[in-house]
């Protein structure tokens, strides 16, 4: 079975290296694999990643995973817009919400962002502008 929480610890000590080509290249080798181990959609053996997106730093490398993962596990979509719409950067909540867009389309995910809208948070961070704008159709 795979330890994802080794496999973010990893990430980070990678993330963390000086020499920078170096870090690249262990980033893409941590991402890659576990992007290509993702358990499919079944939500108890994406519960690490639904827990992750709660973290304030393993949600990066959730966000960094799903950015090579196609399609996003269904069952991830709410708890990823949910990452972006509580996410107090504008530049960063688009690193939650595009891969949903690719792989659901900006209507499914924007349904999501109104339903989401009134969770905890949202409000107050403004969240759902921000996403917005992040939320288009892909061509």
């Amino acid at each position: 079975m795979v330890n994802f929480d080794e496999l973010a610890k990893e990430y980070f000590e990678a993330f963390d290296l000086k020499d920078r080509n170096m870090s690249h290249h262990a980033i893409q080798k941590i991402v890659n694999s576990v992007a290509s181990n993702l358990p499919k959609d079944n939500p108890e053996a994406l519960s690490w990643f639904i827990a992750a997106l709660k973290d304030p730093q393993k949600k990066w490398f959730v966000a960094k995973v799903m950015e090579k993962v196609m399609p996003v596990p269904i069952s991830l979509l709410d708890d990823l817009v949910l990452a972006a719409l509580l996410e107090p950067n504008p530049s960063n909540n688009k690193l939650f919400v595009l891969p949903c867009v690719k792989t659901f389309g900006a209507d499914q995910v924007r349904k999501r962002m109104v339903e989401l809208s009134n969770y905890p948070g949202v409000k107050e961070n403004n969240g759902f502008d921000m996403v917005s704008y992040w939320v288009r159709d892909i061509v």
